[in-house]
């Protein structure tokens, strides 16, 4: 498991001396999801979903200790088990959440150590089955960043009024995590695959939530600063180089020849959000969510653009959905994405095919995206505890997707992925 942070442990053995000795009211909960996904193509989508199905997408067993010290002061330890970020091959355990919370009144509370933000919705049971009716959350907006677990300080003031309960939580952390490209190309190692490049992750935030009685509204700015951790640093953008009148390629590299790479060391990535899920009659939820990735400065980012709406209802033990949802990058990172992918150069050109080979390579480490998913699905409660899901989604890529593993040779643009997921989820 990841290892605790330093500053966790002092603070709480800070904690420790500072109360009375008391013995603690400890609890514990678990849980857990089986589910199966499986496509009608031969290549990965979404990492895993190929034609031969898959248990690693959705499939994660969690358990979590919550220790109350007394009316003030509690702290919450949570491990998971599922696929790696690290890795397609393997499973991690880790740690997401590792905090001691201070309540000095009933409206205020403050957190200190491994937190989930309040990034999306449902950020803080994505990986709790139960509590949402999804086979799976609409990739188009949960695929934006690549974790919601940092390290940190978070603050809440809570205001209940005749209206509802509001509710605004300030963050401030960071977090190592890994950011993965699929290189369809990958001169290095003279083969296509994925690239798993380690970054550290600064945000701080304010979010704004809005509770009245099943109705759930949210609006958050976050700003973010990612650094690759291996000593790289990220290409603003990739000089043309002219090799004889009308042949040219792009230095994607440098190591290619050319006038540099100019590059910065940290990215800078305003992220804003807002999502809604509200009643609106005859059983009826609308829930939708929008989140606006912004990358300052860098045209080889991921600035994108991403929404869902989803329409539910309830009946009886079942709640069926149909849900719509779009990723797309910024039309300037889309129109490079293009430039770069079809930069070749002719082949009596000394070595024109590793060159090639570069491009289409420079190319995917942009990871632009544009598709649309729709998706028809159903939850079934079989106990106040399980619930077992099914959902069918139809994803149509436009220019590019880089949510798709593209075949050598191919392209992830002007797909059609259909995809049945199956699940079963539970709590104890």
């Amino acid at each position: 498991m990841k290892k605790i942070p330093a500053y966790l442990v002092m603070l709480a053995a800070g904690t420790a001396m500072t109360l009375p000795a008391v013995a603690l009211d400890l609890s514990t909960s678990g849980f857990g999801t089986v589910g199966y996904s499986r496509s009608d193509q031969p290549y990965n989508y979404q990492r895993f979903v190929d034609d031969g199905g898959t248990f690693k997408r959705d499939s994660v067993l969690g358990l979590q200790v919550d220790a109350r010290i007394n009316d003030q002061f509690s702290a919450t330890l949570q491990g998971k088990v599922a696929a790696s970020l690290k890795s397609d091959t393997t499973t991690d355990a880790t740690i997401s959440w590792a905090f001691l919370s201070w309540r000095p009144s009933n409206d205020w509370l403050v957190r200190a150590g491994r937190l989930r933000v309040p990034l999306y919705l449902r950020s803080e049971s994505t990986d709790v089955g139960t509590t949402f009716d999804f086979a799976q959350l609409p990739t188009e907006v949960y695929s934006t960043s690549p974790t919601t677990d940092f390290d940190g300080l978070a603050v809440s003031k809570t205001w209940n009024t005749p209206a509802g309960e509001w509710t605004l939580d300030g963050y401030l952390g960071s977090t190592n995590t890994t950011y993965r490209t699929y290189l369809r190309d990958n001169p290095a190692a003279g083969l296509p695959g994925a690239v798993f490049s380690p970054v550290k992750v600064k945000a701080r935030a304010l979010v704004l939530t809005f509770q009245q009685d099943d109705n759930l509204y949210r609006l958050g700015a976050h700003d973010v600063r990612v650094r690759v951790r291996d000593g790289q640093s990220t290409p603003k953008t990739f000089p043309s180089v002219t090799i004889a009148p009308g042949i040219s390629y792009y230095q994607v590299s440098s190591l290619m020849p050319g006038p540099g790479l100019v590059s910065v060391d940290e990215v800078h990535s305003p992220t804003y959000a807002m999502g809604a899920d509200i009643g609106v009659g005859a059983d009826f939820r609308l829930v939708g969510e929008y989140v606006r990735r912004n990358v300052l400065g860098v045209n080889t980012g991921a600035n994108t653009r991403g929404a869902y709406l989803a329409v539910l209802r309830s009946v009886g033990a079942w709640t069926p959905y149909v849900s719509v949802g779009r990723l797309l990058s910024a039309p300037e990172v889309r129109d490079f994405y293009s430039k770069v992918n079809a930069s070749r150069v002719p082949a009596f050109i000394p070595g024109a095919a590793r060159i090639n080979a570069s491009q289409r390579a420079g190319a995917d480490s942009i990871a632009p995206f544009d598709q649309t998913t729709w998706a028809l699905g159903t939850s079934y409660r079989l106990s106040p505890t399980s619930k077992l899901k099914a959902e069918w989604t139809r994803t149509r890529t436009g220019l590019v997707s880089g949510l798709i593993d593209a075949p050598v040779g191919g392209e992830s643009g002007n797909q059609v992925v259909n995809v049945l997921s199956l699940s079963c989820s539970f709590v104890f």
